[in-house]
């Protein structure tokens, strides 16, 4: 009868892993592994055979679910096999709980925007910067897009006066915040919308878009590339370049992990030796990883003060 049961706990265990979407230890009970199936929650009792230290790393929700955890999985594996920590995703469907998670070392890495990585630090004070992000052409900054449906006759943001507009997260940088500043600098503020929403994301903005239901939204700037080539959306202004996101840790991580995490970040090679790596150019990251120019951010603190802690735009 044991070995039944035994049995029985070996399959299912080994049919979460090849689902492969997401297995979460749950950091406050270590007998309880939850496993994430868009949405979908069921737990089941850990046989407890891994002996590794267990790390957890979570993410600034950009596109759906799944690809996100395509995407980042792999990245999971490289940083296991790196540093000997057994690295594990942390999924969350809001920028805030991700922000809460970091402050508070449930996870203790984490990908996220340099609104999110402000915030973060404002309000917890103990987060840092280990690696920014590099483009294709190993360029640190990136830029916000604003888009409408192919079917307007929009060309000019002072255009989108009583359109419906749709933005990513509340605390994205190139789905909230940049635009904004493109917004205001065009003589357009939010009260001249007819109706204006945050979608929790960069797809999900695109998809309110493309569906008809918003006339225009804002996004990242590699998304809104691609939709444009393919003819399903229409980029009517590219911001400046800003500081682009970053991994950060919490300060309360052994040093030594941080420093080796970060030295197999710089290492890995997206368009090159590692270029395997699950949908990379979706990232935020396409171009690999380089030692963050802290300075190169303190512009972000007066815009996040401005536009996003006052709770004017809300």
């Amino acid at each position: 009868m044991e070995t039944t049961k035994l049995n029985i706990l070996l399959n299912l265990a080994l049919i979460a892993t090849l689902l492969s979407i997401v297995i979460l230890t749950n950091p406050y009970h270590c007998d309880e592994i939850v496993v994430i199936n868009l949405g979908e929650k069921t737990t089941y009792p850990s046989l407890n055979i891994s002996s590794k230290k267990v790390i957890y790393f979570g993410f600034d929700p950009r596109l759906d679910p799944d690809t996100e955890i395509q995407i980042y999985a792999p990245l999971m594996s490289y940083l296991s096999d790196k540093t000997g920590y057994e690295f594990r995703l942390k999924y969350e469907p809001t920028y805030e709980l991700v922000q809460n998670d970091i402050g508070m070392n449930v996870t203790q890495f984490a990908a996220v925007g340099p609104v999110s990585y402000i915030v973060t630090g404002l309000r917890y004070g103990n987060v840092i910067p280990v690696t920014v992000g590099l483009d294709e052409n190993k360029s640190m900054f990136y830029r916000a897009v604003i888009f409408t449906r192919t079917d307007l006759n929009i060309t000019s943001l002072a255009e989108l006066k009583g359109k419906s507009f749709a933005f990513g997260s509340y605390y994205s940088t190139q789905g909230h915040l940049i635009p904004l500043i493109m917004l205001e600098e065009a003589g357009v503020s939010l009260k001249d919308f007819r109706e204006y929403a945050f979608l929790g994301s960069h797809q999900q903005c695109a998809e309110a878009v493309i569906s008809g239901r918003f006339d225009a939204g804002a996004m990242q700037d590699l998304l809104a590339f691609r939709l444009a080539r393919e003819g399903l959306i229409k980029i009517i202004a590219i911001s400046k370049p800003f500081p682009r996101s970053l991994i950060i840790a919490n300060k309360a991580v052994d040093n030594n992990l941080v420093e080796n995490v970060k030295k197999a970040l710089i290492e890995l090679e997206p368009l090159g030796s590692h270029s395997t790596l699950t949908l990379w150019s979706m990232t935020e990251f396409p171009g690999g990883f380089a030692e963050p120019t802290i300075e190169y951010y303190a512009i972000y603190y007066e815009l996040v003060e401005k536009y996003l802690l006052s709770g004017e735009s809300k």
